[in-house]
């Protein structure tokens, strides 16, 4: 990124209402606090990641070759966890198939035909799925259960790519969970010893996920023996009996891996509120129960299997509705708000309740659709315009009261949105829980595009957009090894992590000390508050050069400020330290554990503006500090740091916190950029993204990296309007994990 993010000063923090006092000069030294940070850079090393993704073994587009080529070798990533969906699939995952039907046209093909039936294991299962129907003249394909392809196939095919890049690669699930939508987990295990299996992810899948109902008991026969960490299967998928199978799952995983796994829940809001009857939606108490089923101890402030959930969406590209969060599904808030979903970026409801606790009713709907008929009529010719203008309108003749049912969509599994910082991930953080939020890349496809094309109405490859940097002791020393992937996984469970979009920064330091004892992210300071005052600090990349946008024009969200910042040079704008108080974790008979959605104490406890020079700097970091008075500690308080490159109260994008706001307001930014007609120079700037394919792409002249891509939406004055993935370029932003300072009961 660009050098001019360095910049000198030595302003007094922004500083907004909070209940601790504050002393925020940068002048004075801060001998703890540089050491603390110092200590963390030399003892350990940020790698970056991904843990959820898909190959052509269920729904994605290309091999398994193809999937960790991109990730480790194109986007450099330092560690990566191959997912994909549970249940049985049609398609041989050891090729590449962008059109979705197997053997009918490219490079696909089935494992009926590669492996043979013979090959095949487990209940006989068929598909007209993925264009096996006009393959097979019985209209049916024979699918592979999904333990199989683990177990047999893509196990040994990820070992021998891992082990050729020395690379902490491990094979895991996006779960098909019971009761819900889909979880990102691993089990280590066996994956990286000298003669390594991943017998124990497919006994899980086997177990666990409600979309596999193979009932032959798996590999051997014996996924169901005791003797090997199983039991007996069970089908209950749905609603309550389903959500209860999967607590389950965790506790299966804490008394058999404790330090072998993780549980993510994975794209949250995109489903709206828990279907009593069903198999969508998250709500809290879902969280609060995986949370404490998966924990090592009952003490306060222990560490969790289910260490926390995907609240920052992958598959962020898509036309209408980044994230795939719509307000039809009906998605949490309606959709996403700089790219995150609500449950951490926004303030939601009890689902089926409006924010003044009432029910939800078409007048509480159409109080919005009247909102979004205003900012969005005059603007397109076409509802479709915005996602959420057209598919709110689905009830426009409902009666007040609403209905048990809204359009498709029961009214329990609304969950209404708006702009602000007393988040649902607040509301966990205030009972003390070390429950942490990701960001994901969910890989499938590229839309419109094909997978290997700079462009996308979709998806971004991992490591092209979203990245998980995670702080690893000696992490010089990472290779195809048990210890690199568990390092991994301990500083995921234990909350030294960030997930940023854009690499928008790379690294990221924060600590707080009081005398010489500091805490980072994820851990816990013990403070007096009759002793010393307490000092943070936090020093962050934010690194020089290009990212791997391949839109070389000015940001649109930008220009309506008058900055003009190329679209692969984002500048970080400013970072705010957002606080909160936390107690004990809410007793599951209590109401609250179902209703409290938001930590009302939390507040904007400082900002600091990069573009005003607020930032100090040392060499490549940019670094802020300040103190907090000891004496202004009256209850136990955590915090937590976002940043993003959108000033406060850029429109349609921010607003003048610097919240960020819904989405769908990103369709009312102008893109007018209309490119250079010569294109012999695109080849130089595709190399600097990094991708040989985007130099292949760009060198034919499918496209002007200057210019606004065709693929936009256009307004009814044929002006292009932010979405896919020009939007998603364009707004990027970070969320780091809290650290937690704990009034001891002898200082109270």
């Amino acid at each position: 990124m660009s050098s001019k993010t360095m910049r000198t000063g030595t302003r007094a923090l922004a500083i907004s209402v909070s209940a601790l006092a504050l002393s925020t000069s940068l002048a004075a030294a801060q001998t703890a606090t540089e050491a603390a940070v110092a200590d963390l850079m030399s003892s350990g090393k940020y790698l970056s990641g991904d843990k959820h993704n898909h190959t052509t073994c269920t729904d994605g587009s290309t091999s398994i070759q193809a999937l960790v080529n991109e990730s480790i070798v194109t986007y450099e990533l330092d560690w990566f966890a191959q997912t994909g969906h549970g249940g049985e699939g049609v398609r041989d995952c050891r090729f590449t198939d962008p059109e979705y039907d197997g053997a009918n046209t490219g490079e696909g093909d089935f494992w009926e035909n590669t492996v043979g039936l013979d090959a095949i294991k487990g209940d006989e299962e068929t598909t007209g799925g993925f264009g096996a129907g006009a393959f097979f003249e019985d209209g049916n394909g024979r699918e592979m259960w999904r333990w199989q392809m683990l177990t047999e196939y893509s196990y040994p095919l990820l070992r021998g790519m891992a082990r050729t890049a020395e690379a902490p690669v491990w094979l895991g699930i996006e779960s098909v969970v019971p009761g819900h939508e889909h979880v990102s987990m691993a089990i280590i295990d066996q994956q990286m010893r000298s003669t390594g299996n991943a017998y124990s992810t497919g006994q899980f899948e086997y177990l666990f996920d409600r979309s596999d109902d193979d009932t032959s008991g798996g590999e051997e026969n014996d996924f169901e023996n005791p003797a090997n960490n199983g039991e007996p299967k069970n089908f209950d998928t749905a609603g309550f009996d389903g959500h209860a199978r999967s607590v389950r799952s965790v506790e299966w995983l804490r008394e058999n891996f404790p330090f072998d796994s993780y549980y993510v829940p994975a794209h949250v809001e995109r489903q709206g509120g828990f279907d009593f009857d069903g198999t969508r939606g998250f709500n809290v108490e879902h969280f609060r129960d995986y949370h404490t089923a998966g924990l090592f101890n009952s003490s306060r402030g222990s560490q969790s299997v289910a260490m926390g959930a995907e609240m920052i969406a992958g598959h962020q590209a898509p036309n209408g509705g980044r994230g795939t969060y719509e307000a039809d599904r009906p998605s949490a808030g309606f959709g996403t708000y700089g790219g995150a979903g609500a449950y951490s970026a926004a303030e939601v409801t009890v689902p089926g309740k409006d924010f003044d606790g009432n029910d939800i009713t078409n007048a509480t709907l159409n109080e919005i659709r009247a909102e979004l008929n205003a900012l969005f009529e005059d603007q397109f010719t076409e509802p479709s315009g915005s996602d959420a203008y057209d598919q709110l309108d689905a009830c426009s003749d409902c009666a007040d009261p609403a209905p048990e049912g809204i359009g498709t969509v029961t009214q329990e599994r609304l969950v209404l949105g708006r702009p602000g910082i007393a988040t649902m991930w607040d509301a966990l953080l205030g009972e003390g829980r070390r429950f942490w939020n990701f960001g994901s890349s969910d890989w499938h496809n590229r839309g419109q595009f094909g997978p290997f094309e700079p462009q996308t109405t979709l998806d971004f490859f991992p490591g092209e957009y979203q990245k998980i940097w995670v702080r690893v002791p000696n992490g010089e020393n990472v290779g195809f090894n048990r210890g690199s992937a568990t390092r991994i996984t301990s500083a995921m469970r234990r909350g030294d992590h960030f997930s940023v979009m854009g690499d928008l920064i790379d690294e990221f330091y924060f600590v707080i000390c009081q005398g010489d004892k500091c805490a980072t992210m994820g851990q816990q300071l013990n403070a007096n508050p009759n002793g010393e005052d307490l000092e943070w600090r936090i020093v962050l990349k934010d690194p020089e050069g290009v990212n791997n946008s391949p839109y070389t024009f000015d940001n649109p969200s930008l220009l309506q400020l008058d900055i003009s910042t190329p679209m692969n040079e984002p500048v970080l704008s400013h970072i705010d330290v957002i606080s909160g108080e936390f107690s004990e974790r809410i007793d599951p008979e209590d109401p609250e554990y179902t209703t409290n959605v938001a930590n009302p104490t939390t507040a904007i406890f400082a900002s600091v503006d990069n573009l005003a020079g607020e930032f100090d700097v040392d060499g490549e970091f940019l670094v802020a500090s300040g103190t907090i008075e000891a004496s202004s500690l009256e209850a136990d308080t955590y915090f937590r740091v976002r940043g993003t490159n959108m000033p406060k109260g850029t429109p349609n994008e921010t607003d003048a916190d610097g919240n960020p706001l819904l989405d769908d307001f990103a369709l009312l930014i102008p893109c007018t950029a209309e490119g250079d007609a010569d294109l012999d120079q695109t080849a130089e700037v595709a190399s600097n993204a990094g991708s040989s394919f985007n130099v292949r792409n760009q060198v034919l002249g499918q496209f002007d990296p200057s210019a606004c891509p065709a693929h936009l939406p256009v307004d009814s004055d044929g002006v292009k309007r932010l979405d896919a993935d020009v939007e998603a370029w364009a707004d990027l932003w970070f969320y780091a994990q809290p650290i937690f300072v704990n009034i001891p009961d002898s200082f109270r």
